[in-house]
């Protein structure tokens, strides 16, 4: 009995924890950063950002991540910058793997939906998005 009960607890407890895979149809659009957190304390928090993270994601998963800024008329001023990268799921975990100009690192995407992105560097900072919503001048 002791064995069935400690299998049904292993069980439920992976079926408790979420397929990151569900996040990569989130992560391609404009996403505004919203904060910046370290150790579970806030380092920054953004009122209004200059600048968008538009992300570009292919069938392949392959894609870039690029700076645009915003104009008044609803369009974008886009950077001369591009990071291209690729995504991966391993050991549960969703990457997105950098490699420009011979600088490789990665990222671990926490969570992807409709009203938020988080993003976790290898320094342990974590930046939280919003999607990017034009400003209205009535």
């Amino acid at each position: 009995m002791k064995q069935l009960t400690t299998l049904l607890f292993f069980v439920l407890l992976s079926s408790c924890k979420s397929d990151v895979s569900t996040y990569i149809p989130f992560i391609e659009g404009y996403w505004e950063i919203v904060s910046v957190t370290k150790d579970q304390k806030k380092v920054k928090e953004f009122k209004m950002s200059g600048s968008i993270d538009y992300f570009k994601l292919n069938a392949d998963l392959s894609g870039y991540r690029k700076k645009m800024t915003p104009r008044f008329d609803g369009a974008f001023e886009m950077s001369q910058h591009q990071s291209d990268f690729t995504l991966s799921v391993k050991e549960g975990h969703l990457w997105i793997q950098y490699d420009n100009n011979e600088v490789a690192y990665s990222e671990e995407i926490l969570r992807a939906n409709s009203s938020s992105l988080l993003i976790s560097n290898s320094n342990g900072f974590i930046y939280t998005y919003k999607p990017y919503e034009p400003l209205k001048f009535e």
